[in-house]
């Protein structure tokens, strides 16, 4: 009897310990095939039904090609030092992070927005109201710590601002959303776009699909591991596939 009800607990806590685990999400950025862009976005929830969610940006950007990115948008003439950032409903290359048409408009669609805030980009933005609504979206930080209701959820640069570079060139910050999407919301053709900031013109450069991050339990500690840089792997996503021609033109994908 002793045996059985020892069994019965360890497998009780078991089961707690799986019930209990927090979802985490990455985006991970490859240098190779990001435009130079390096590192990572990570997403931790505080548990399955949780919208407060802690964003980690951990993004090196030294290795961006100024002359390739002024070859894509004659708006950036000058060297970037700001960029914007949102989700984006699609995805459409077989990599994990890709550059320039493989993140417009066509390969990566408009900001997340289910409950139509309505932004210039939203994907909505096709429906006469959304596009009435547009004319005064106004979101950013102080706006959305009023009424979270004041910004698309996929408006990551408009809720916390955008990424503004050091003088080496990266970006390591953490922000907190007591609003973020339920992690059920996450859907694998989720991706986050890098905007550069090119005077009033912000062209998409670099972008990476969403990748759901293993936990792990370890041993009699029963700790829990999320690190996106060891448990993820580097196999390929394939949602979606195919390359997007890329319009010609001065005009690139602003959203």
């Amino acid at each position: 009897m002793v045996r059985v009800f020892t069994a019965t607990c360890a497998f009780a806590a078991a089961l707690g310990c799986a019930s209990a685990h927090s979802p985490s999400f990455i985006y991970k950025f490859d240098a190779a095939n990001a435009a130079g862009v390096d590192g990572s976005i990570q997403v931790q929830y505080e548990g399955d039904d949780s919208t407060v969610a802690t964003l980690t940006a951990a993004l090196d950007f030294s290795g961006v090609d100024q002359e390739a990115l002024a070859a894509f948008d004659g708006n950036c003439t000058e060297a970037v030092t700001s960029y914007k950032w949102h989700i984006h409903t699609n995805w459409n290359s077989t990599l994990d992070s890709d550059s320039f048409k493989q993140c417009s408009k066509a390969a990566t669609g408009n900001h997340y927005d289910p409950l139509r805030a309505c932004g210039t980009a939203s994907e909505y933005i096709d429906e006469p109201d959304c596009k009435a609504k547009s004319l005064t979206y106004a979101c950013n930080p102080e706006s959305y710590a009023a009424d979270p209701l004041k910004c698309e959820k996929g408006d990551l640069s408009g809720k916390f601002g955008g990424f503004q570079l050091g003088e080496d060139a990266t970006v390591s910050e953490e922000w907190t959303d007591e609003h973020y999407p339920l992690p059920s919301e996450n859907t694998p053709t989720w991706s986050i776009v890098l905007h550069a900031v090119c005077g009033t013109q912000t062209p998409r450069i670099a972008c990476a699909v969403i990748q759901e991050v293993p936990h792990e339990y370890e041993g009699s500690e029963g700790s829990k591991h999320s690190d996106g840089s060891s448990n993820n792997g580097s196999g390929e996503n394939n949602y979606g596939g195919g390359e997007e021609e890329h319009e010609g033109g001065e005009y690139h994908d602003q959203c």
